[in-house]
């Protein structure tokens, strides 16, 4: 299949399926068919063409297929939610890559500029990427897919939770070590492989989504 016609197969089948998303969640939940269609139709389109002109699927083998079709229904909120918010922040830090895209199933913008975000710091959410395959990045990707639904407020909760765990300890026991000296610092800090340090460095670092990916090591 050239690359031509996996794009253009690729923005067809996204609009069909979100077209049908957006009928099964009106008979589910009775919202209007008439706004869930034309959301439906923009979200379609504009992934579809997206995924498709950097040719993010390889719907020549069964794989893509399959991705796709994930992407598209189990997963579709982890898909909208990146389409909507990584587009909206990525494009800010860098561009869409196709050497950095193409039939590996996500959508990638390569950082510009010097900058921590994007080169040092790397972001995946739902199938938007910024700055590649990183340490962990597909892990990420794979966890979406199999928690489909689930996955953001999993995300959301284990944030939840370890915001406040640091916080007690910060505030109690661990605010005495600092005075007394015993330690350095009245938080917990990640280990020196966390992307991120300091006082959230410990709330990113030890949700469990996080301690998965860096354990894999998956690159």
């Amino acid at each position: 299949m050239s690359s031509a016609l996996k794009g253009v197969v690729t923005v067809v089948v996204s609009l069909a399926v979100s077209l049908c998303a957006a009928a099964v969640i009106s008979l589910a939940t009775g919202a209007s068919l008439g706004v869930l269609l034309v959301i439906g139709t923009l979200f379609g389109v504009g992934y579809g063409l997206e995924a498709g002109i950097l040719g993010s699927y390889d719907l020549s083998a069964g794989k893509g297929w399959l991705e796709l079709l994930v992407d598209l229904t189990w997963s579709l909120p982890n898909t909208v939610f990146g389409f909507v918010i990584g587009n909206l922040i990525y494009m800010w830090f860098g561009g869409p890559s196709r050497a950095d895209s193409e039939n590996r199933a996500w959508i990638v913008f390569k950082a510009r500029g010097s900058g921590t975000f994007g080169r040092k710091v790397l972001q995946t959410l739902g199938t938007v990427n910024l700055g590649g395959a990183g340490q962990h990045e597909r892990m990420h990707l794979l966890q979406a897919r199999i928690f489909g639904p689930l996955y953001l407020p999993l995300v959301g909760l284990s944030y939840g939770v370890t915001s406040l765990l640091q916080l007690l300890w910060t505030c109690t026991l661990g605010w005495v070590l600092r005075l007394t000296g015993v330690r350095q610092t009245a938080f917990l800090e990640p280990p020196a492989r966390s992307a991120v340090h300091g006082f959230f460095g410990w709330i990113y670092y030890a949700t469990p989504m996080e301690l998965w990916a860096y354990a894999s090591g998956n690159p």
